[in-house]
């Protein structure tokens, strides 16, 4: 089954109760974060007390570059290590060819697809989506993350493809940050400590054990400011 087949089969299979974009910025199309791992933007260091993580697979569409790929696991390894334990991203690449078989099992076994689509793809032409760079459509358990390239231009793929994770794991958006539904720069370069505490409060985990960038432009709210 073709990969572009695959992606139309999901659509058709329930994967519309959930939909998130992040949108187009005014900044110039040429901007882009750096591509440093979680060591370069001071996360914290917390303890974390779990034996076992729950992975979530991630199936990436072959149609991204390995530049790309390069940005995808940035922001997967940034992830990882915010949620300390608790809960790991696990990508691999979909086959060229996807098995007839695949879909159901990835619906079954609650994975997510990052998809690489153009703006003339019907999820970027409804709602949201036509002033997205990307779109996350799921049902909170298993769904697609729409990446639409020729919209990214020089902006930081890696950011953009961050803040559709923390859709998958439940956050909404917020208005600053890597939750802003509005793209930016300064907000997209890692998870800040607003973003986790989105994430702690879907999934259920202890913030105390919790990792975010810890730089002052991210402390936007007093350290005691309860969880959202």
């Amino acid at each position: 089954m073709r990969f572009a087949r695959l992606i139309g089969l999901l659509l058709g299979s329930g994967f519309a109760l959930l939909a998130f974009a992040i949108l187009l910025s005014c900044l110039p199309a040429n901007a882009s974060e750096r591509d440093d791992g979680p060591d370069a933007y001071g996360y914290t260091d917390h303890p974390s007390y779990v034996s076992v993580a729950r992975v979530l697979d991630l199936y990436v569409d072959r149609g991204f570059d390995e530049q790309d790929r390069q940005h995808i696991l940035l922001a997967v390894r940034q992830w990882n290590y915010a949620l300390n334990g608790f809960i790991r991203f696990r990508a691999s690449l979909l086959p060229d060819d996807v098995p007839s078989g695949m879909m159901a099992e990835i619906k079954r076994t609650g994975g997510w697809i990052v998809a690489r689509v153009d703006s003339g793809h019907p999820v970027a032409r409804e709602g949201e989506g036509r002033h997205a760079l990307a779109v996350t459509v799921g049902n909170r358990r298993t769904g697609v993350v729409y990446v639409i390239s020729d919209r990214i231009g020089g902006r930081g793929l890696a950011g953009v493809v961050m803040h559709e994770f923390g859709h998958v794991l439940g956050a909404g958006h917020d208005t600053a940050g890597l939750m802003a539904p509005v793209y930016s720069i300064a907000g997209s370069r890692c998870i800040d400590r607003d973003a986790m505490a989105m994430v702690a409060e879907a999934q259920r985990l202890p913030m105390s054990q919790l990792n975010w960038c810890a730089g002052p432009q991210w402390n936007r709210r007093p350290a005691m400011t309860s969880q959202r």
